[in-house]
């Protein structure tokens, strides 16, 4: 059953449907009905089962290396599901699978001095950069899947824009054409994990020193 439930969640979320994924194993509704009660259910098992895929990365002895390694592999596994994106957001624990990530990364944040609530903020920073991330860049490849890319059109227009009133802009229009790149995303990250990091290194001094 969640065979035929991914393979009709491909065509995006909102063809996941119980008849959908009945039609397509071809059998009736109510068979369904007897594993999943409702499609929350077979979405929270769908979800979990593409949670568990993700590629735990090596560790590297380096807790903030490992913590963009984890963010990258987090990434990745929503690129390779986007129409996973939408329901993560109402469905943000869909089974172990999810706390199995969560307690993850809050093992990496504690090797390097994060803990509690700062931990857990830290935590639901990257989350959001990946899910905000990911949205964009898979709304632009399925626009560029249909000869639609928006990226050079954008990059035209801000090129366009009079340069007297928005000189900031236009000097970065071959860059706004590149929105959503690797490249753009590992400058995101890294700041993100370098500030994490260095607030680690604070809070840690600031326990030494009052341990003293």
């Amino acid at each position: 059953m969640l065979d035929a439930a991914e393979r009709v969640s491909a065509q995006g979320f909102d063809a996941l449907t119980i008849r959908a994924v009945a039609t397509e194993l071809g059998s009736s509704p109510m068979a369904l009905y007897r594993c999943f009660a409702t499609k929350d259910e077979l979405v929270d098992a769908l979800l979990d089962r593409i949670l568990g895929r993700l590629a735990t990365p090596e560790p590297r002895g380096d807790w903030a290396a490992d913590l963009a390694a984890f963010a990258r592999a987090h990434r990745m596994l929503l690129a390779l599901h986007p129409w996973a994106i939408i329901p993560l957001f109402t469905h943000p624990n869909p089974g172990l699978n999810a706390t199995r990530i969560g307690e993850l990364a809050l093992d990496i944040l504690r090797r390097g001095g994060v803990t509690g609530g700062d931990a857990v903020a830290d935590f639901c920073g990257i989350l959001a950069l990946n899910y905000g991330w990911s949205a964009f860049a898979t709304a632009r490849s399925a626009a560029a899947r249909i000869g639609q890319d928006p990226g050079p059109v954008i990059g035209a227009m801000i090129a366009a824009l009079p340069a007297e009133r928005f000189p900031l802009t236009v000097a970065v229009a071959d860059q706004m054409s590149a929105y959503g790149s690797d490249e753009h995303y590992e400058r995101a990250l890294r700041h993100l994990v370098s500030g994490i990091r260095d607030s680690g290194i604070r809070d840690s001094a600031a326990v030494t020193g009052s341990a003293r």
